[in-house]
């Protein structure tokens, strides 16, 4: 099963102790983290989903989640092609202490992933089968062992938090299928 996934999570701490709590989501923190994600734009709520149902959001939409301890967010219009290039307002949108970044497109062989603690860059990675490698930061981490994009898909969404959404018999840490979160449309004001 090929995936497409766009995540920005922020996190106090690992996101993984929060996400397999199955955490209460804050509605109104939601649109609070959207507006500041995207100033001067109108957004439109469209509905609640479940985040197994928002890792490859439509263009033009949005989806929060927001908790004690972590906030999720998928767009397509936040996510870059390299992780160093996330902008810097999207890594100061919330106080949090760590950020990261999750996106892979399953039909182009493509994964990238980024992990920020207090500000710092301490793992940047793109990697695509044309070109092979596009970004190589910082310290491998451990899941890193595998070759193939696609597998690299699986392994760092699993080790980073705690889910993979393919079709492996395995019991994940934690079920995205019960994780809410909020759409919105976005759409620049006039």
């Amino acid at each position: 099963m090929a995936l497409n996934d766009t995540l920005v999570v922020f996190s106090d701490g690992n996101p993984i102790d929060v996400l397999r709590s199955y955490p209460v989501l804050d509605k109104p923190a939601t649109r609070v983290l959207a507006e500041r994600l995207f100033p001067g734009s109108a957004l439109e709520e469209i509905g609640d989903e479940l985040l197994v149902d928002a890792l490859d959001p439509p263009d033009g939409v949005l989806v929060v989640g927001s908790f004690p301890g972590l906030d999720i967010v998928c767009s397509w219009r936040l996510t870059p092609r390299r992780p160093s290039e996330l902008d810097p307002a999207v890594l100061a949108a919330t106080e949090r202490r760590n950020v990261y970044l999750h996106a892979a497109h399953g039909d182009a062989e493509w994964c990238s992933y980024g992990v920020w603690r207090d500000g710092a860059r301490v793992r940047a990675l793109s990697v695509c089968v044309d070109p092979a490698v596009t970004e190589d930061e910082g310290d491998p981490l451990p899941f890193e062992a595998r070759e193939r994009p696609a597998d690299l898909t699986w392994a760092s969404m699993q080790a980073l938090f705690g889910f993979a959404c393919d079709d492996h018999e395995r019991l994940d840490e934690v079920d995205p299928e019960l994780i809410p979160v909020v759409a919105y449309r976005v759409s620049t004001a006039s």
